[in-house]
C-alpha cells in the first residue's frame, strides 16, 4: 500500500500540554532532592573513594608494624596514591585475610581507581565477615546501584534499614532502588513507610502521590494531595492536579469544585481552562462546556492565539478521539462568531474542514483569513497544503511562488511544500533534487515540523525511486526527533518487512503505529505484512482481514491477504482475493 505524508495538520501547541504536567513542574522538583542525596550518597562517593563513617583504627591490627602500615595506606590514600595504597592493602590481607576493615579499605581504593569488579569482592567479603556494619553495607549497596545490580542493593538497603531503625536516610535510598529496578510497588511502600516517620516531608509525599498514579491508585493519590495541597505560592499546581485526579475517578463535581476556584483567582492559568474544559468533556456535560467557553473567550487577561491554541489542541485531538469532536466544533464556531474580524477563528475552521475532506471549504475559510492577515505565514501553508490534497497542483504552485516573494525569509518553508507538490504530482527525481537542497539548509533545522515535513517525503521519494537504505535511513533519522510519529513507524516497519530486515523491530514499530491509530486501514495492513513476512500466517490472516473490513476497497490489502490464503492453503479463497485486487487496481 503506498504511504502517503499527508499535508500540515492541526497540532498540539508546544505551550499546551495535559495538565499532568504539573506533576513534573510541581511535585518532581520535590522528588529530585531526594534523587540528588542518592547520587550525593552513592555514586560520588563511591569514585572519588570516600565514603560516610569512620577510618577503622589502628587498634584493631595485632601488632605496631600492622598498625602504622595501615595508617600509611589510609594516608596514600588521602593522598590520591589509590595504588600504592592498595599495594600496602593487600600485603596486610596475606597475614590478616579475615580482617573486615582491611576489605574494605581495599574496596574503597579500587572504587577510587574505577576497577569496580574488585571493588565489589572486597566490599562483598568485608560485608560477609562483619554484617553488622552500617559503613560496610552501605558502601556495598553503593557499588551494586553502580553495576545495575539494583536487586541487590536494595536487600543491602532493607538491612541497613533494619540496623538503624527510625532513620529515613536507608528507607530513602532503599525505595529509590527499587525505582531502579522498575519495581514501583515496592517503592511506593517504602516511601508511605517513610511518611509514618516524617509525615510533614514533602519530598516524601511528592514521590507518593507520583508513584500512587503511576501505578494508577487514583483515591490514594487524591487522599495524599489533600495533605500536600495548601495555601500559598505554587499550590494552585498541585489543585489543579487534586481536581485532574477527581476527572480520573469520575468525580466530576468535585473536579469543578477544585479548579473554577483557581480561575476566579487567577484568569490567566490556561492549564486550568484546559482542564476545565476536558472536565466538560468527560463528563459529556456541553451545556457546562458551553458556558465556561463563553467565559474564557470574553477573559480579556488572555491573548486571541492563546484562546486559539486552545481550539486547536481539541480540534487535533478530535482527529484520533471523537470524544472532542462536538467540543472542537463548538469552540471553532464561537471563536468564528466572537472574533469575525480576526483570522483565527477561520484559519482553525479551514484546518477542521481539511479533516472531514471538505476541501473546498478549507480553501475559502484560509483565503478570508488571510485576507484578515495577509502577513500570517502558517495561513498561506495551510493553503497551499489544501490546494495539494485537492491535486489543483498549478493553483497551489502559483500559491508558492507568491509566498516565496511574500515572505523571502520563510523560503524554505515552501520549498517543503514545493517538495510535497512535486512528489504528489509523480515529478519523484525533482522532488528529491529539491528536499535534499531543503534538508541542507540551516533554517529548516530551527524548525522542526518544516525538518520532519521535508525528511518524510523525502524518505518517500527514495523508497519510490527504490533506494531502501537512504529510504529507511532517514525514518530512523525522523523517528530520533520525533518517536512517537505513527505515519514514520509504519513507513519503515512496512519498509523493513519488504527488504527482510530486522522483523522484530519492524513488528514493534507496526504495533505502535497500531496503537496509535487502531482504526487506520494502513498501518493495519503493515502488521499484517510484518506478521507474514515473519511467518505468522494465521495472526497475518486475523490482522489483514480486519485491514480489509475497515478499507475494503483498498487493493494491497486484498493482495496482501491473498498471499497469506495462498500459504495457509486455500488457494481458491486466495485467487478470490487477487481478482477483487487487480479489479480494484484497474479502476
Amino acid at each position: 500500500m503506498a504511504r502517503f505524508s499527508m499535508p500540515r495538520q492541526a497540532s498540539e501547541p508546544r505551550a499546551l500540554r495535559h495538565v499532568g504536567v504539573v506533576l513534573r513542574t510541581v511535585l518532581l522538583p520535590l522528588a529530585l532532592s531526594v534523587l540528588f542525596f542518592l547520587s550525593a550518597c552513592s555514586s560520588a562517593s563511591l569514585l572519588s573513594g570516600q565514603t560516610q563513617g569512620r577510618i577503622p583504627a589502628v587498634a584493631e591490627y595485632d601488632s605496631a608494624a600492622a598498625r602504622s602500615a595501615f595508617a600509611s595506606a589510609s594516608l596514600l590514600g588521602a593522598k590520591g596514591e589509590y595504588r600504592g595504597a592498595v599495594d600496602v592493602y593487600r600485603q596486610l590481607l596475606k597475614n590478616d585475610p579475615a580482617n573486615p576493615a582491611i576489605h574494605y579499605a581495599m574496596a574503597k581504593g579500587f572504587a577510587a581507581l574505577r576497577i569496580i569488579d574488585s571493588a565489589r569482592f572486597h566490599s562483598e567479603k568485608s560485608v560477609q565477615l562483619d554484617p553488622q556494619s552500617a559503613y560496610y553495607l552501605r558502601f556495598l549497596a553503593g557499588i551494586c546501584h553502580q553495576m545495575t545490580e539494583y536487586g541487590r542493593s536494595a536487600e543491602l538497603y532493607r538491612k541497613l534499614s533494619e540496623l538503624e531503625p527510625g532513620r529515613t536516610e536507608p528507607l530513602t535510598l532503599l525505595a529509590l532502588e527499587y525505582l531502579s529496578a522498575d519495581q514501583a510497588e515496592k517503592a511506593l511502600e517504602v516511601f508511605q513507610e517513610i511518611l509514618k516517620l516524617d509525615p510533614l516531608n514533602d519530598a516524601n509525599k511528592a514521590q507518593v502521590v507520583l508513584l500512587e498514579i503511576k501505578l494508577r491508585h487514583y483515591h490514594d493519590a487524591i487522599d495524599t494531595l489533600k495533605g500536600v495541597v495548601g495555601e500559598g505560592e505554587g499550590k494552585e499546581q498541585l489543585k489543579l492536579t487534586l481536581g485532574e485526579l477527581y476527572m480520573q475517578t469520575h468525580q466530576y463535581d468535585q473536579a469543578f469544585s477544585a479548579i473554577r476556584p483557581l480561575l476566579d483567582e487567577n484568569p490567566r492559568f490556561l492549564p486550568a481552562w484546559l482542564e476545565l474544559f476536558e472536565v466538560s468533556v468527560q463528563s459529556g456535560n456541553l451545556h457546562a462546556f458551553r458556558e465556561d467557553l463563553d467565559k474564557f473567550y470574553s477573559a480579556p487577561q488572555i491573548a486571541l492565539q492563546q484562546k486559539a491554541d486552545i481550539a486547536r489542541l481539541f480540534l487535533s485531538r478530535s482527529s484520533s478521539d471523537t470524544t472532542y469532536t462536538e467540543a472542537a466544533s463548538v469552540m471553532i464556531a464561537r471563536m468564528c462568531e466572537r472574533f469575525s474580524s480576526r483570522s483565527p477563528g477561520y484559519q482553525l475552521r479551514g484546518l477542521s474542514r481539511l479533516q472531514r475532506k471538505d476541501i473546498a471549504g478549507a480553501v475559502k475559510d484560509f483565503r478570508k483569513a488571510i485576507r484578515l492577515a495577509p502577513h500570517e505565514v502558517s495561513i498561506r501553508e495551510d493553503l497551499v497544503s489544501a490546494k495539494i490534497m485537492q491535486r489543483d497542483f498549478r493553483a497551489a504552485s502559483r500559491e508558492i511562488s507568491s509566498a516565496k516573494r511574500l515572505f523571502p525569509g520563510k523560503k524554505v518553508n515552501f520549498m517543503v511544500l514545493e517538495g510535497e507538490l512535486l512528489f504528489q504530482q509523480g515529478e519523484i527525481s525533482r522532488a528529491v533534487a529539491l528536499l535534499e537542497k531543503v534538508m541542507m539548509q540551516p533554517a529548516i533545522r530551527k524548525e522542526k515540523r518544516h525538518f520532519l515535513q521535508a525528511g518524510t517525503t523525502l524518505a518517500l521519494a527514495y523508497d519510490k525511486l527504490g533506494i531502501a537504505d537512504k529510504s529507511m535511513r532517514l525514518y530512523e533519522v525522523m523517528l530520533e526527533l520525533d518517536p512517537d510519529n505513527s505515519l514514520m513507524m509504519n513507513n519503515l516497519a512496512f519498509m523493513l518487512a519488504g527488504e527482510g530486515k530486522n522483523l522484530e523491530r519492524a513488528r514493534s514499530l507496526a504495533m505502535k503505529a497500531v496503537a496509535a491509530d487502531p482504526a487506520n486501514a494502513s498501518y493495519i495492513d503493515t502488521l499484517g505484512w510484518v506478521l507474514f513476512t515473519m511467518g505468522e500466517y494465521e495472526k497475518a490472516r486475523e490482522t489483514l482481514e480486519k485491514a480489509a473490513a475497515l478499507d475494503p476497497r483498498e487493493a494491497e490489502i486484498l493482495d496482501h491477504l491473498s498471499a497469506v490464503y495462498e500459504k495457509l492453503g486455500n488457494a481458491a479463497k486466495a485467487s478470490e482475493l487477487r481478482e477483487k485486487a487487480r479489479k480494484l487496481g484497474a479502476k
